[in-house]
Order: C-alpha cells, then sequence, then structure tokens
C-alpha cells in the first residue's frame, strides 16, 4: 500500500476541520491572457513592491505567467452561476464548483476554456492517521527575554547544522519573509512560544485556500508546529532557527481528506507567498496517493516536472523564492519513495536524521523517476523540539519537523549574503554539507554546516591557528587549539568564496590533516575552518 502526506505522529493531534460539501470541484483551464487590463509593463498592479524587487535582485524577467488571469474571463464564469473558489495565474485557469451537467456542458462550450479536470470528488473513503506523532512530551515554559538566546532542549537541533555560529553573529533572519503553507495554525495566535513574534510585528498575515471563512487559529495543529521550529522562542527551552524572520501563514491542506485539489490550493498559496514578497516557502507538506484511486500519483510522474504541485513548486523557484519542501515519512513502507512537490529539482528537499547524525528509518528517499539523488539535505527530524498544543513544549519526529530547520537557517544565511540569487544560496548550503563529494539517495548530500556556508570574513581570525606547510602541494596540516577535540568541518574556497572541496574529520592532537586533490590549479585559496561555536579562515597558496 502507498502513503500519502504522511507526518509521522502516533496520536492525532488537536485542530478542527471544515467539512467539505458535498459538490465536485473542476479546475477550468484558459486558453490565453488576451485582452487582459494587465500587462507586464505595469506589475504594481498586481505584485507587491518586495516582489518585483526580488525578480529585480536576481536579474529575473517578468513572463505572461505573472499576468493574472483575464478577469472578463472570471466574470463570464460568475455570471454562469459558477462558483469561483480562486484563480491560479501561472496555471491560467479557476478552481470552480460546477453545479449542475448543465453548466458543465456550457462551459466546455466556451471558447476560451481549454480544459476541464475533476479535482475534488464527494467521498466517504478518507485517509487514515493523517496526522499522526508521537505524544508531545510537554515541558515548563518560560517567557522570552532579551539576554542572548538559551537553546536549552533545541541545542542539539540547531548545533547540528552550526546555526548557533549564524546566531551569533547576528545573523537571525532579519529582513527575510517566509510564507507556511500547512494544515492549519493552531494556537498560534495564543501560545506564548510566539509571543515574540507577536510583539515583534513579525507575523504578516494569514490566507486560507481550504476555507476562506474559517479561523486559521482553530484549525489543524501541525503548520503550528511547524512555526515554531523556525520562529517560536522560549528561552531555555525552544529558539527558532528564524527567530527575526517575518512569516506569511497560509492553509492549503485540508487535514480531514486527501484530495487532488489541495495540489492547486497550494499551487494558489505559491502563488500568494510571491505576489505578497515571500522570500522562503516551507512547505512541510507531500502527496502520493489519494481518497479518489484515479487521482493518485504513480512513481513515474516523480520525474521533476509531472505532478501539479511540482510545476507550481518549480514555477515559485522560477519568480526567485528559494522553496524547501519535506522528503517524507514512507521509509520503512513499501512506497518508500519521496512525495510530490519533493522530486522537484528546483526545491531543498530535506529528509531527517536523529540526534546522533543517523537517518531516521522513516525517512523517505530517493531516487526521483528520472534518477535524481534525492532528497538534498537532511537535519533532525527525531525527538524535534516544537511547541504543543497544550500551551507548551514538547518533542515530535518527522520530516515535517526537520524541513523548517533548514527553512530558518537559509533565512539566516540568506540575510548573510544577500545578493545571492536562490540557486546561488541552495549551492553554498549543498557544497556545505557532510556528503557533498559522496552523494546517496538516503541522505542526499548530507547535513549541512551553516558555518561553512557563511561568507568568508564574516568570522573573527584566530591568531593561534597555523597551516603548514605554506605555499603547499599535496597535503596540509592545520594546528587547531587543544581544546578542540571534535569532528572539524574544512572547507576549501577560491578567494571569490567558490567552494572546491570539503571535508569533515577528527583532529589528531589538535592537528588537521587534509590530502589536496592533486588536479587543483596553482594560486591562492581560503582553508575556512569550522568547529563547535568556533570558525576562521586561513589563506595558503598552492604552488
Amino acid at each position: 500500500m502507498k502513503y500519502s502526506f504522511r507526518i509521522l505522529l502516533i496520536i492525532q493531534l488537536v485542530g478542527l476541520s471544515s467539512a467539505a460539501k458535498p459538490q465536485s470541484k473542476y479546475f477550468i483551464g484558459f486558453t490565453d491572457k488576451a485582452n487582459s487590463p494587465y500587462t507586464i509593463s505595469n506589475p504594481e498592479q498586481f505584485l507587491s513592491i518586495r516582489s518585483i524587487e526580488r525578480r529585480t535582485r536576481q536579474n529575473l524577467a517578468l513572463t505572461e505567467s505573472d499576468l493574472p488571469v483575464n478577469p472578463s474571463y472570471l466574470d463570464t464564469l460568475a455570471n454562469m452561476g459558477i462558483t469561483i473558489h480562486f484563480p491560479l495565474r501561472w496555471m491560467n485557469g479557476v478552481v470552480a464548483t460546477i453545479s449542475t451537467p448543465d453548466q458543465l456542458t456550457q462551459i466546455q462550450n466556451i471558447p476560451f476554456v481549454s480544459g476541464i479536470k475533476e479535482i475534488y470528488t464527494p467521498t466517504k473513503e478518507h485517509k487514515s492517521s493523517k496526522f499522526t506523532i508521537e505524544e508531545p512530551q510537554s515541558q515548563p515554559f518560560s517567557k522570552p527575554d532579551k539576554d542572548a538566546p538559551n537553546y536549552g532542549i533545541s541545542a542539539t537541533q540547531v548545533n547540528m547544522l552550526n546555526g548557533h555560529i549564524l546566531h551569533g553573529n547576528g545573523f537571525l533572519g532579519e529582513g527575510i519573509e517566509i510564507a507556511v503553507l500547512d494544515a492549519g495554525f493552531y494556537n498560534v495566535d495564543s501560545h506564548p512560544v510566539f509571543d515574540s513574534l507577536w510583539m515583534n510585528k513579525r507575523i504578516l498575515g494569514t490566507k486560507d485556500f481550504v476555507n476562506p471563512t474559517s479561523n486559521i487559529y482553530n484549525e489543524h495543529a501541525h503548520g503550528m508546529m511547524v512555526l515554531s521550529i523556525m520562529g517560536g522562542y522560549a528561552n531555555g527551552q525552544l529558539v527558532g532557527t528564524a527567530p527575526h524572520a517575518r512569516y506569511w501563514l497560509i492553509r492549503t491542506e485540508d487535514a480531514s481528506s486527501e484530495q487532488l485539489v489541495e495540489e492547486y490550493n497550494w499551487a494558489a498559496g505559491a502563488e500568494f507567498a510571491d505576489s505578497a514578497g515571500a522570500d522562503i516557502i516551507n512547505t512541510s507538506l507531500g502527496y502520493t496517493t489519494f481518497d479518489v484511486p484515479s487521482q493518485s500519483h504513480t512513481y513515474s510522474e516523480l520525474d521533476g516536472d509531472r505532478t501539479v504541485i511540482t510545476r507550481a513548486a518549480n514555477m515559485a523557484a522560477s519568480k526567485g523564492m528559494l522553496v524547501v519542501v519535506s522528503a517524507g515519512n514512507d521509509g520503512t513502507s513499501p512506497w518508500y519513495y519521496i512525495s510530490a512537490p519533493a522530486d522537484s529539482p528546483k526545491v531543498l528537499t530535506v529528509g531527517a536524521v536523529d540526534g546522533n547524525r543517523n537517518k531516521a528509518a522513516f525517512s523517505s528517499f530517493g531516487p526521483t523517476a528520472d534518477e535524481r539523488v534525492k532528497p538534498d539535505l537532511c537535519a533532525m527530524g527525531v525527538g524535534t523540539i516544537i511547541a504543543t498544543t497544550d500551551g507548551l513544549v514538547g518533542s515530535g519526529n518527522g520530516t515535517s519537523f526537520s524541513a523548517p530547520l533548514i527553512s530558518g537557517m537559509m533565512a539566516c544565511l540568506w540575510q548573510a549574503k544577500p545578493n545571492l540569487t536562490v540557486s546561488e544560496l541552495m549551492e553554498s548550503v549543498v557544497s556545505a554539507s557532510s556528503s557533498f563529494n559522496s552523494p546517496n539517495n538516503e541522505i542526499g548530500y548530507g547535513i549541512p554546516d551553516f558555518a561553512l556556508a557563511m561568507p568568508v570574513g564574516t568570522y573573527s581570525y584566530k591568531p593561534n591557528i597555523r597551516i603548514i606547510p605554506n605555499p603547499f602541494s599535496s597535503q596540509v596540516q592545520i594546528y587547531l587549539p587543544l581544546e578542540i577535540d571534535e569532528a572539524v568541518s574544512c572547507q576549501l574556497l577560491t578567494p571569490s568564496g567558490l567552494t572546491l572541496y570539503m571535508c569533515r574529520q577528527i583532529t589528531e592532537n589538535g592537528v588537521l590533516r587534509i590530502n589536496i586533490p592533486e588536479s587543483l590549479p596553482k594560486g591562492l585559496y581560503i582553508f575556512h575552518i569550522a568547529a563547535g561555536n568556533q570558525a576562521f579562515n586561513l589563506k595558503a597558496i598552492k604552488d
């Protein structure tokens, strides 16, 4: 049996969901955007200033896909009595309810309609245990304070990524906007772990594409837990990976069912995030099997450009947004592969490891149908510290929780490297990951070291560090302080910051011995070293 959109939980989370209306929903595609009042020359009519600036900063041209759906086409459908739920500019169409066979026939005969597809069918069959996690182990709660962050029990998940080093250098996600696409955000408006976000006006707004009339803070708790991993702050217990970022909370997943319409909801959510000016999308969602079997995906469809949600993720990336996706939790199931949109070549797909850096058995893996390595990265998804439904702090398991760890750290890194394009940002992290030189379909390129990915020159130089010989040929010995007795990461960079080689190893009495590839050309290089909460750069010449 295949499993779809699975969050590794063992109990049912608290949250409410709206009952689906007993009417089918359809995607109605349009042939063109002709005779529209919107033009590429006036993008401020349909995109925010931040959205336009994101494109400008990354040299991304506006295209026809950016133009809204022709409003006259929407008027035509509305005048026929069609209930339009939302338009989709990237796909040039609408999601709508068609009430009668006569309406369906009428629509099929409209010249500007290119096709109609049923995407929601009323059914009593629903996938069970869709959101199940381990019973959260609640901890006493501490209010935020103004002192330096004390990670407490969340230290492992942050330190594994060397995220504390970025935080210690002042990179906490300031100025970066993250859109969280999820199933609901239960009690985000009252949970004390989010007090810091509210006090500093870092919750920018909400949008519900499942039921626009619902209260998103009364819906499912999964999004609340995901948000807490990035933006939560409970000093001494939980410090999120991007506590100073700003957040959009967007509901696209209907936790009460599993139907294809949710992929269209996600596309609408991604479009909203784009137009609002978000920099990053975190989506701890994935789809394979639906309540209506004919809607379900096959492995062959996971080729990076086939499913609706993957195409939408690709489009989001083309607009300059970083899309971070959980790999899925089916690693021990007959369907062990990643889900959609984790198959996209343009997203960061995140698997799960435990606190000892070992792959979590449940973490889904690749390859994709076209034989690409997936996941891309891994982070802690076993015993991850999260906010719980009782207003406290606890732990949970799942790639749903490893993905936001990465999203938050990417926000911090983008703050440190604001001029990078989204592809350059992704490359800088992948190249600073533990298995960069030997990726595989279990953990991808491994666990990223964000200290290695930081800009050259961020850290202050430590004068008691030596590199011998200098100039070097085939091997260097780097003499470190004896107090550094843990695994050390070394990244070999060009003066411009391009990563050529990386390794991670244990020192011998404070000495790090590195074999240099013979193919390395002569010239000046930078050795970027990170261990624990220390990092530094050394210049050396290959002769």
